[in-house]
């Protein structure tokens, strides 16, 4: 079995995702594939447009062959926590031979050169960067200049200032960068792979062509009462299961559907929003007093954001909020080096060949019913599993708006995972 690890979200699984999948197969000459993905909550601070399970049949019905969930405290956190949790997850199952991811970069020499030096910080990297931040420059651009003299006086690359600063700059060379380090910090034998991505910006908010965004089709779904505008977009498969989702009444779920949720919780807790991550310098306080005057969420991002706290920043200090996440329990996570868990979402056969691997491979506890999970004496288990409990709680009081009578609960005690022949 040669195992191709791959991290998504797939809000939805479109064409480029479909790209992506295909080509890496065809790079690592990988038999199974194997995705790590995010379940309720995403990594910019939003919810999925679909639940988890749905998202994972269209990913299953579109190629991929096993879907294991992201644990929700890794999912919607920055670049580096969330990187860290996704290759922690693939890095525990320990018959994962390779990871491949887009970049705008392309180049995984490029990328893989910039994540050692950032790993371990050479002295006189080192010395550079504290020279320019005594200097007053704000960190992001004075390590940019510390790399790239490093990078320079060592030969390594051939790289101007600004390509440099165009890599480091770009969104999904920014998640590379930290899937690498975190391969290299775990000591992990996963290779690490890059395709360059096509066709669109990974935040054009336009439908062009074949190929778009995943933003594209989300605003189109939010903004449009048109479900045709993103068929040619999308796989046959992930159209149909949109269609089907709609036609019974499981509508899209957006960030604003949370907005009443969100500020209560603002209002009632103001005392303690300081223990939430990403609660700090005072934001809570600009936080609690622009709810009070803000319509929607859209407004209190807006008059909450700054040049210190960007927008997407800002979303998920937020969605910390909505959902409870604590400093005290990111800090329990941010680091380990073996996620106690995997919970999978769905399936075909070759996914159920992967399973029986990870069984001999690994001593990871493996979750198929939620129901039916052995009591550990594990506080880091019970520290991440109460957040993917939690998120789908949350998630579900929007998603089941319309369909109340098939809410039964908590309900990841009731589904199962999906396979598919």
């Amino acid at each position: 079995m040669n195992l191709l690890g791959l991290v998504v979200e797939y809000n939805p699984f479109h064409n480029g995702h479909k790209y992506h999948l295909e080509k890496s197969k065809e790079l690592t000459n990988a038999t199974h594939t194997v995705a790590i993905m995010s379940g309720s909550f995403l990594q910019r601070g939003e919810p999925a447009l679909f639940d988890k399970y749905t998202r994972a049949e269209m990913a299953v019905k579109n190629g991929v062959d096993l879907v294991i969930e992201l644990p929700t405290l890794y999912a919607c956190q920055s670049a580096e926590i969330f990187s860290h949790g996704a290759i922690t997850t693939l890095n525990s199952l320990n018959c994962v031979n390779s990871v491949c991811f887009g970049s705008e970069e392309g180049s995984v020499y490029i990328l893989k050169t910039i994540a050692e030096i950032l790993v371990k910080e050479p002295p006189k990297f080192k010395t550079t960067l504290k020279n320019f931040l005594d200097e007053g420059i704000l960190f992001p651009v004075a390590r940019s200049k510390a790399l790239y003299e490093y990078i320079k006086n060592n030969n390594l690359l051939d790289l101007s200032e600004d390509k440099l600063q165009s890599v480091l700059n770009s969104s999904n060379n920014i998640l590379g960068i930290e899937y690498i380090k975190s391969l290299t910090k775990l000591n992990s034998s996963i290779k690490p792979y890059t395709i360059t991505r096509i066709a669109s910006e990974y935040n054009s908010t336009d439908i062009e062509s074949n190929i778009c965004s995943a933003t594209a089709i989300r605003n189109s779904l939010r903004d449009d009462d048109n479900l045709q505008l993103i068929k040619n977009v999308v796989p046959l498969h992930t159209f149909n299961e949109i269609d089907n989702k709609i036609n019974n009444n499981f509508n899209p779920v957006f960030d604003y559907m949370f907005y009443d949720l969100l500020s209560s919780m603002i209002i009632r807790d103001y005392e303690n929003l300081t223990n939430y991550f990403e609660i700090n310098e005072g934001i809570e306080n600009k936080i609690h007093s622009n709810v009070f005057t803000s319509k929607n969420l859209d407004e209190l991002i807006n008059s909450t954001k700054s040049k210190r706290y960007t927008m997407t920043k800002i979303k998920r200090t937020l969605n910390n909020i909505l959902l409870g996440i604590t400093k005290e329990d990111v800090i329990k996570v941010k680091d380990i080096d073996k996620v106690p868990y995997v919970r999978i979402l769905a399936f075909n056969n070759k996914g159920r060949e992967i399973i029986k691997k990870i069984k001999t491979s690994s001593d990871i506890e493996i979750i198929t019913k939620f129901s039916k999970i052995s009591h550990i004496d594990n506080p880091l288990f019970d520290t991440l599993i109460k957040y993917d409990l939690k998120a789908s709680n949350m998630y579900n009081l929007i998603y089941y708006k319309n369909n109340r009578n098939l809410l039964k609960g908590p309900m990841d005690y009731y589904l199962s995972p999906i396979y598919i022949p």
